[in-house]
């Protein structure tokens, strides 16, 4: 049975630290928080060397199931800037990093995993019900405001035009593993196909990708200037904007 540790959040830091000094791997802590001045970051568990089993929020408490995946000694808290790169994957697998404004609350790269278990995908391969968003990176989203600093990584080369989302580790295991093979061979985009067909599903994502690819395979340029048209018809003409 696992311990049940009381505590507030404005000393989370030091105590995971001293939790996961006295546990083994696989050892499992509930966390009873109450929640004072300090807002709590789910991320946080994850910086500290703990995979988060559940979460039940409760008024002015937060009830978290966690278990120790990996040993950590003094650890500092990260600094945050509103200008962020993200590991994604490029043409040919390679690892690129790409440029964006903050969205997110801090910490959130930690548990990209856990909240697409937890709540699933959109139609648009977005997370669900993503809390990691704060209300001003709703804003920037919506207006896609977050993507200009992908421009330096369209300069730079490792982007263009149209394309294939460039994704994330966790967010390309989700997709059929032939498909991940196809669109690696593509350097991806700044601006996705599904922008332009909205697709219902995660299929019909996955669908509106492949059509892109194969069209593109056969046309090239072509295809990329036809679809740029048709997004440029989607925002100024029917006022489509990110979901």
């Amino acid at each position: 049975m696992a311990s049940i540790i009381y505590c507030n959040s404005s000393n989370i830091g030091e105590l995971l630290e001293e939790i996961n000094a006295g546990l083994n791997i696989g050892d499992e802590v509930k966390l009873k928080i109450h929640l004072d001045n300090k807002s709590i970051y789910y991320g946080y568990f994850v910086y500290h060397g703990f995979k988060i089993k559940s979460i039940v929020e409760l008024t002015k408490k937060i009830i978290v199931d966690i278990y120790k995946i990996k040993t950590i000694h003094l650890i500092s808290d990260k600094r945050y800037s509103m200008l962020i790169k993200l590991p994604r994957t490029g043409k040919d697998g390679k690892r690129i990093f790409v440029y964006k404004l903050r969205t997110m609350q801090p910490y959130s790269e930690y548990i990209q995993d856990f909240v697409i278990e937890r709540n699933g995908l959109n139609e648009d391969g977005t997370i669900r019900n993503d809390f990691r968003i704060t209300k001003w990176g709703m804003f920037l989203r919506k207006y896609w405001l977050d993507e200009l600093p992908m421009l330096i990584n369209f300069i730079k080369g490792d982007l263009k035009l149209i394309g294939v989302r460039p994704l994330s580790d966790v967010m390309l295991s989700t997709y059929p593993k032939d498909f991940v093979k196809e669109r690696n061979k593509y350097k991806p985009g700044l601006i996705p196909p599904y922008y332009i067909d909205k697709p219902d599903c995660f299929d019909e994502l996955i669908e509106s990708e492949r059509r892109y690819l194969e069209k593109y395979s056969k046309s090239g340029i072509f295809t990329d200037i036809v679809y740029f048209c048709k997004f440029l018809n989607a925002i100024i003409f029917r006022g489509i904007r990110s979901s």
